[in-house]
């Protein structure tokens, strides 16, 4: 299993409680962090995913899945 590597400056929490059923995460950007954060990052793309802790909390981690070559 690979470290998780979180995005720093990016907040995931759950939505209010009577938030529209189409919102399904609110993003909070704490700016500077974040564009320092990507600035460390390299290639074109950074996927993330939005998580749940076991304390329940939300995070964002980035996803690092890479496709097993088939032979």
């Amino acid at each position: 299993m690979t470290e998780k590597v979180f995005v720093n400056g990016l907040m995931a929490k759950k939505p209010r409680d009577n938030a529209p059923e189409w919102v399904k995460c609110n993003l909070s950007i704490q700016r500077e962090e974040l564009v320092a954060w990507l600035t460390e990052q390299t290639g074109d793309w950074i996927n993330a995913q939005v998580c749940e802790s076991r304390n329940l909390n939300w995070y964002t981690e980035v996803d690092t899945w890479k496709p097993t070559k088939k032979l």
